[in-house]
């Protein structure tokens, strides 16, 4: 009986600390550069802080990533480190698929084992020859998954009808209204 009266006051001691570290901390104004896609249900949200990789109107065939520090709603504008950008000069955005480029790692580090284990048994074992047999599963393993990190690494979205940018401002409004 004693012990539940202890992890009772712990769980409430944490909980008081935590919320009072939470009230005591300032946090910045949530302004969040949203991506709407038609058909979906869920959008993609930018942060500041978080890095966008984009096709802007000015540089029609080069990716620019950059680190989002200020998104500012009445002008529509994302500031970064180098300048800033209207939100209608964005043409494309572009997402990391964190998946594929794991993947095409572990393909590609499962097919170089594969051939260096075999090659170690073909000197050191006499009744293994390294073979055809060999030499396809290693090789298709490392070319499949050089071609997911390749071709699969990145999602892009063109902006127009069906694929949105907006701002949302979602602070609260100062008690003096300013």
């Amino acid at each position: 009986m004693k012990s539940i009266q202890y992890k009772i006051f712990n769980l409430t001691f944490f909980c008081a600390l935590l919320m009072s570290i939470g009230s005591v901390i300032e946090s910045n104004a949530q302004v969040v550069l949203y991506m709407e896609m038609m058909g979906e249900e869920k959008p993609i949200k930018y942060y500041e802080g978080q890095m966008l990789s984009f096709k802007s109107a000015d540089y029609p065939d080069e990716w620019q990533e950059v680190k989002i520090d200020r998104i500012i709603d009445e002008e529509k504008l994302v500031l970064y480190a180098g300048g800033m950008l209207k939100l209608t000069d964005i043409t494309d955005i572009r997402r990391s698929r964190g998946w594929a480029n794991t993947i095409g790692y572990m393909l590609q580090t499962f097919g170089t084992a594969w051939l260096a284990f075999g090659g170690v048994a073909h000197f050191a074992y006499s009744n293994f020859t390294f073979g055809v047999d060999t030499l396809a599963i290693g090789g298709t393993a490392i070319a499949t998954g050089w071609l997911m990190r390749k071709l699969l690494k990145f999602k892009k979205y063109k902006i127009g009808r069906r694929t949105r940018l907006k701002i949302l401002d979602l602070s609260w409004p100062t008690p003096s209204g300013g």
